[in-house]
């Protein structure tokens, strides 16, 4: 079984290699995040920490990488500043 290392020299079996990268392109296609993007370098990282973490359930895992690009999505940070921030004028 061949060992790889991601870039902070954590290890990684094939199959967790196959996990993260199933999980990854799953999130880019249902996104329509370029794999080139800058948000999926973002991604990238964001689901090595997660894993590198103990979030290992790929469920879990695909789950949480939903939720980052939801919380970062540029629409949404570009509809949230034009919502008013107060009621009252």
């Amino acid at each position: 079984m061949a060992i790889h290392f991601d870039q902070s020299g954590f290890e990684l079996a094939p199959e967790q290699l196959d996990t993260l990268q199933r999980i990854f392109d799953r999130i880019c296609f249902e996104t329509r995040i370029p794999r080139q993007d800058i948000r999926a370098g973002r991604l990238a990282k964001f689901l090595m920490d997660e894993f590198r973490f103990g979030n290992t359930d790929e469920l879990a895992l695909t789950e949480c990488g939903r939720w980052f690009c939801r919380r970062t999505s540029p629409t949404r940070r570009i509809q949230s500043e034009q919502q008013p921030t107060s009621m009252l004028h």
